[in-house]
């Protein structure tokens, strides 16, 4: 740690051992363990690679599309009867 660093955590110590105030301190302590856990996030949270093609994700996940055939023939098993205009105002 650079001594400017080590500086202002002792300037910041300080400043807390002044407080007489209980809520003040609670704040405080809340801060500092959100500070922490965000953190820790964030180092957990690492890219496996550097760079992934779109050819790398299919080969991997073994990916096989569906023939448009068989789509359609999906579609028409469902028999749904709503246009498509009734079935987008269902999602609102």
């Amino acid at each position: 740690m650079t001594k400017d660093l080590d500086s202002r955590k002792y300037k910041l110590i300080q400043e807390i051992m002044k407080l007489d105030n209980e809520e003040a301190l609670s704040k405080l302590e809340e801060e500092v363990e959100s500070i922490q856990q965000e953190e820790v996030f964030w180092t957990a949270i690492k890219p496996l690679r550097k760079t992934l093609t779109l050819e790398q994700m299919i080969k991997e996940q073994n990916y096989k599309p569906i023939e448009k055939d068989e789509f359609f023939k999906m579609v028409d098993e469902l028999e749904i009867e709503e246009s498509i205009e009734e079935l987008l105002s269902m999602l609102d």
